[in-house]
């Protein structure tokens, strides 16, 4: 079998798909429930600054664990993994326009961390894929939220 085509973990794959229900149906409630836009608002970004909070925290744990990583290495990548969790708080501080934009860049730029990673060190195959999926719909959510932003 080739390395890409490894199948995803079940449980991977189940809880990473089930974390996505409240970006999906938070989002979709902004455009039907106009009413409760603002409640919608804050729960939608909670949820994003706590998600990106846990992308984050791979990478400290990777970092920690992995047995070929030098000391500069490890350095880089556990303050990179504190990074998206400061960008989530202050997110939040922001308009919500910006705080989404803000989140959703760095959601893409945490899968351009997370590609480098794999890069450099050995990281399950199907990882990438599972990230790369999640990614998508978390971004594209958020996206489609700044759209409604009153």
């Amino acid at each position: 079998m080739a390395q890409g085509s490894d199948p995803i973990p079940r449980t991977a794959l189940w809880l990473g798909t089930a974390g996505l229900i409240p970006f999906v149906v938070l989002t979709s409630a902004l455009y039907s429930l106009p009413d409760y836009r603002p409640m919608l608002m804050f729960w939608l970004t909670s949820y994003a600054a706590v998600i990106l909070s846990f992308v984050g925290a791979v990478h400290w744990g990777a970092a920690m664990l992995h047995a070929r990583m030098n000391e500069g290495d490890r350095a880089v990548f556990m303050t990179w993994s504190v990074v998206p969790a400061l960008v989530a708080w202050a997110a939040l501080l922001m308009p919500a326009k910006t705080g989404l934009l803000l989140m959703a860049t760095t959601f893409a730029a945490h899968y351009g961390a997370d590609r480098q990673f794999a890069q450099r060190f050995a990281l399950p195959p199907w990882y990438l894929r599972l990230r790369a999926g999640l990614s998508a719909v978390v971004i594209i959510c958020l996206l489609l939220a700044i759209l409604r932003v009153e």
